[in-house]
């Protein structure tokens, strides 16, 4: 198993050329653990990972060390969050207490 830098997240090869990406700080058997799995890509040099239960579609990075920036982001999504000020919604003005209508 390799180490990552990136606190609990760890490579765990599966061959030569793929690993798994798992979160160390999730129980063996917990699902969660897999965070991605992990494959260079030969003809380019470059490695593709495939996220699993992020509902993000596959990337590709041109080292193993990005795909552990990248997962440490998808992990603590509020650091690099773009929330901005809300949207104000459009409203009526309020009901006279004169007028016709109710009460």
């Amino acid at each position: 198993m390799i180490t990552a830098d990136q606190g609990s997240l760890v490579f765990e090869p599966l061959g030569d050329a793929a690993w798994r990406l798992c979160d160390t700080s999730v129980e063996v058997h917990d699902a969660a653990r897999l965070v991605a799995y992990v494959e260079r890509v030969r003809s380019t040099g470059g490695y593709e990972a495939i996220w699993v239960g992020l509902g993000i579609p596959p990337s590709t990075h041109p080292s193993r060390e990005d795909v552990l920036r990248t997962a440490q982001l998808l992990r603590h999504p509020e650091a690099v969050s773009t929330r901005s000020k809300p949207v104000p919604i459009p409203h009526r003005a309020p009901v006279r207490s004169g007028a016709s209508g109710w009460g």
